[in-house]
């Protein structure tokens, strides 16, 4: 099954998009990936941007799915990362990787000696209901919007698009 990771520097409505993972970017295939394992254990800004945008490269050299740059714009039909398979952050204020689900209501911290995701509940919502109407209500972690939502937007899966 196909998911979605999207990269970001920062966390917040302020983050900096810096690339996105289309195909079977599950866990064991982000850490088998020797330029993503980097980007999941460095402590450095600079060395995560780098380490992003090489995994776009290597993804799809090794044929795992599509990596899509900034500079090709927005890659998905949503307006923000709540609908993606996983989220990772570098946030430079204390020099750490997080991780979290789309719609996720926490971040996980991934250690750099053992970079493992968390599950998809623990870092999910617990009010299933309000996250299948609107995934980016709170409590949901703030995300930048990528796209304006016209008002008029169709409604897909009982999710405003």
């Amino acid at each position: 099954m196909s998911s979605y990771t999207d990269f970001y520097v920062g966390r917040g409505g302020s983050a900096e998009w810096i690339g996105s993972l289309r195909g079977e970017s599950c866990p064991d295939n982000v850490r088998a990936v020797p330029p993503l394992l980097l980007a999941l254990t460095t402590t450095d800004e600079d060395v995560f941007r780098a380490a992003v945008a090489d995994t776009l490269d290597v993804w799809e050299d090794e044929r795992l799915g599509q990596g899509y740059r900034p500079g090709r714009g927005w890659p998905w039909p949503w307006h923000s990362s709540h609908f993606a398979s996983w989220i990772v952050v570098f946030d430079p204020e204390p020099g750490a990787v997080f991780v979290t689900v789309g719609g996720g209501t926490r971040w996980h911290r991934i250690d750099p000696r053992d970079p493992r995701f968390p599950d998809r509940g623990s870092a999910g919502t617990t009010d299933v209901s309000a996250w299948q109407r609107d995934r980016a209500a709170p409590p949901s972690v703030p995300m930048p919007l990528m796209l304006d939502k016209p008002a008029d937007a169709p409604v897909f899966g009982g999710e405003v698009r």
